[in-house]
């Protein structure tokens, strides 16, 4: 039997945090005006972003669109970043049902 888990892809976590910030930087203003502490997670390759109350709601966000993505998610205005891998999870009977998240402060 083959393990059929997808694998979720290889990162330079340093490049990623460099570009992702580098990103998020650009963007900066304008959602400090608009959504001053919200969360926002980041996809630098596609050069989106998704916005949520809550750290999960703009990873969910994200994730509608790019399920095997992984994100880097910012507090808009807030000093302190951080990052993270999420994976979704299934129930005993196959279903998609929920995200593990593993942080990286």
């Amino acid at each position: 039997m083959t393990d059929q888990t997808p694998q979720q892809p290889q990162i330079n976590v340093e490049e990623f945090s460099k570009k992702s910030l580098e990103f998020y930087d650009q963007i900066k203003a304008q959602l400090e005006a608009e959504s001053p502490n919200k969360y926002v997670a980041i996809d630098y390759e596609t050069s989106r972003h998704w916005i949520g109350e809550t750290a999960s709601e703009a990873l969910t966000k994200a994730k509608t669109d790019f399920p095997q993505k992984i994100f880097y998610l910012i507090q808009i205005g807030s000093p302190t970043t951080f990052s993270i891998q999420s994976i979704r999870t299934n129930d005993l009977f196959g279903k998609k049902n929920s995200y593990d998240f593993n942080w990286a402060h």
